[in-house]
């Protein structure tokens, strides 16, 4: 039966600090691990079998599921599947990120049997949480992985147990967007991989602010070190940011959920 069955990695994960996490749980698990990265999107439709596992992770968004992520993972099938979830975040706050992904599951077909917060390099405020995940953190992620297999269970009457309710209202927005420096060979690479499609094409130096959520994947997928988060209301936010959270956190896990 584990010989047989595959471990789906699925992710949200433009800066590709989830997409680490994700798989280094994974790899704890038995199985043959398959790839679904959805952070652009699902291509094809993805359905899980019932005997199979599935890890599902998201980055933390001012403590909240990405709206987008939420968006593709409702387009899941779990069909029953075990499924362990993980989320990332700047060694803040992750607040209500895993209650919210283990419900989005849940109602995708999924039973939810453990979750686990892990700290990532802030996409935004990159000193913060700078190397992270470490060996450290992806050996933790590894361990949390077959534990949560090794231990599932669910509740007699089967539903899902959440720490806390989630609030009903969306996310607040953060009002930065990563800028374009002289490095900038218009290569056109960030806007064919923005997951909103804010920025320009044929301008990558104009990002849409109104579409843009400061996901940081195109600071992360230059190649050119071409575009950063900067200007007079980054640094304030930033130093304020850095002091508040320079203690490292460690992660938070939930086995059984």
């Amino acid at each position: 039966m584990k010989e047989n069955r595959k471990v789906h990695a699925i992710f949200f994960s433009p800066a590709r600090s989830t997409k680490k996490v994700v798989e280094a749980v994974a790899s704890g698990i038995c199985g043959e691990i398959v790839i679904h990265d959805i952070t652009q999107g699902i291509q094809k439709a993805i359905t899980i079998d019932s005997g199979d596992v599935a890890v599902v992770g998201v980055p933390a968004y001012s403590g909240r599921v990405p709206a987008l992520a939420r968006q593709y993972l409702e387009q899941i099938k779990g069909n029953g599947a075990r499924a362990v979830m993980t989320c990332v975040y700047g060694n803040n706050d992750y607040q209500f990120t895993l209650d919210e992904l283990v419900q989005i599951c849940s109602d995708a077909g999924f039973i939810p049997i453990s979750s686990g917060a892990f700290v990532a390099r802030h996409s935004i405020f990159q000193e913060v949480a700078k190397g992270r995940p470490d060996k450290n953190d992806l050996d933790k992620a590894r361990q949390f992985g077959k534990q949560s297999v090794r231990h599932s269970r669910i509740g007699a009457d089967g539903k899902r147990r959440l720490r806390c309710q989630h609030p009903n209202h969306p996310a607040g927005e953060v009002p930065l967007v990563a800028k374009v420096n002289s490095n900038c060979n218009f290569c056109g690479a960030c806007a064919r991989l923005c997951p909103v499609g804010a920025i320009d094409i044929h301008n990558p130096a104009k990002t849409n602010k109104k579409k843009c959520i400061a996901c940081a994947r195109c600071v992360e997928m230059c190649s050119y070190n071409a575009r950063k988060f900067s200007g007079l209301m980054y640094y304030m936010a930033r130093k304020r940011f850095e002091e508040k959270n320079k203690e490292r956190k460690e992660i938070e896990v939930f086995i059984p959920l």
